[in-house]
C-alpha cells in the first residue's frame, strides 16, 4: 500500500513539473515534396527564446584611477545612443521584445535543392530617454515632432530625429514613432517595428530523408521535420531546434502559392 501511494505521488509530482510546450508538434510528420513557392500562414516562436540583454555599466572594468566614472542616468539604453547636435541621432538600438514573424513572406524550394527565406518580421516598442541621456552631448531637442522649418535654431526634435535614423541609417520602411514629455524633462517614445531578416541559415540547399528535411547554409546544417499535405506545408525543428537556425522559431505553417516545376 505504502509502495503505491509513493509511486501515485511520483506520478502526481512529475505531471505538477511537466511544463506545456506551445510549440509541439500537433501531427505526425508525414514527409512529401517542399518543392514550390510557399507563403507564412502561421509560426510558433520557442516562449523560453529571449532577446540579449541590454548592454549597461554594470559588471563592466573597474574605471583607472583619477577617471571620472561613467555618467549615471535613468535609462540603460543610453549606453546605445550617439547624439549629434547637428547630424541627429547616429548609433541607435530601438529596444522591442520579440518580433513577431508576419504572415505572407516567401520562402522558395526549388527542385533544383537550393532554398531562399524571405519573411518580414514586425512588432511595437517602448523606451524612456532620460533627460540626462539626451543632453550628455550637448543636444538641446524638444520630443515631439515638428517640421524642420518650425524648429527653432539649434532645437531638434527627438521623434524626427528617431525617424531620420530609422529610415536613413538602418535602411527601414517608413514606420510610427512618437514621442512625448515624459514629465521628467526627458522623452517617452513609442513606435513600430518591421524588418526583412537575411543571412544566416535563410538560404542555401535542402535535401530530404523520409520526414526530415535538412537545410544546409553557411552555418551548421538545420533540420526539420516536414509534413506536405496537399497545399500546406508543416515545419517542426526537428528535436526542438530552430528551423533555418532563425531564433527561438519551432513551427512554421505554410501554404502552397506556386508550383516549381522540375
Amino acid at each position: 500500500m505504502k509502495s503505491t501511494l509513493l509511486a501515485a505521488a511520483g506520478c502526481l509530482t512529475l505531471l505538477a513539473c511537466k511544463m506545456d510546450d506551445p510549440c509541439a508538434p500537433q501531427a505526425s510528420a508525414c514527409a512529401g515534396d517542399p518543392s514550390g513557392v510557399w507563403a507564412v500562414q502561421d509560426n510558433c516562436r520557442d516562449p523560453a527564446f529571449q532577446n540579449p540583454e541590454a548592454i549597461t555599466y554594470k559588471d563592466q572594468a573597474q574605471t583607472m584611477a583619477r577617471q571620472p566614472p561613467p555618467e549615471a542616468t535613468s535609462s540603460d539604453w543610453c549606453s546605445y545612443l550617439m547624439y549629434d547636435p547637428v547630424n541627429g541621432i547616429t548609433k541607435f538600438i530601438l529596444p522591442a521584445d520579440i518580433l513577431a514573424i508576419a504572415p505572407g513572406g516567401e520562402i522558395t524550394y526549388d527542385p533544383s535543392g537550393t532554398y531562399a527565406v524571405k519573411m518580414q518580421v514586425t512588432g511595437t516598442g517602448a523606451v524612456d530617454l532620460s533627460a540626462s541621456c539626451l543632453s550628455r552631448f550637448g543636444v538641446v531637442f524638444q520630443c515631439a515632432a515638428a517640421d524642420p522649418a518650425t524648429l527653432p535654431s539649434g532645437v531638434r526634435s527627438v521623434t524626427n530625429d528617431l525617424k531620420a535614423y530609422q529610415e536613413g541609417v538602418l535602411g527601414l520602411p517608413a514606420q510610427r514613432i512618437a514621442c512625448v514629455d515624459d514629465g521628467n524633462l526627458g522623452c517617452a517614445c513609442t513606435y513600430d517595428l518591421a524588418s526583412e531578416p537575411t543571412g544566416g541559415g535563410l538560404a542555401g540547399r535542402w535535401s530530404t530523408q523520409g520526414a526530415l528535411l535538412t537545410h544546409f547554409a553557411d552555418i551548421l546544417p538545420t533540420q526539420a521535420d516536414l509534413c506536405v499535405s496537399g497545399d500546406t506545408m508543416t515545419l517542426w525543428g526537428h528535436d526542438r531546434t530552430w528551423i533555418w537556425g532563425y531564433p527561438g522559431l519551432r513551427t512554421m505553417t505554410l501554404v502552397r502559392t506556386q508550383t516549381n516545376s522540375p
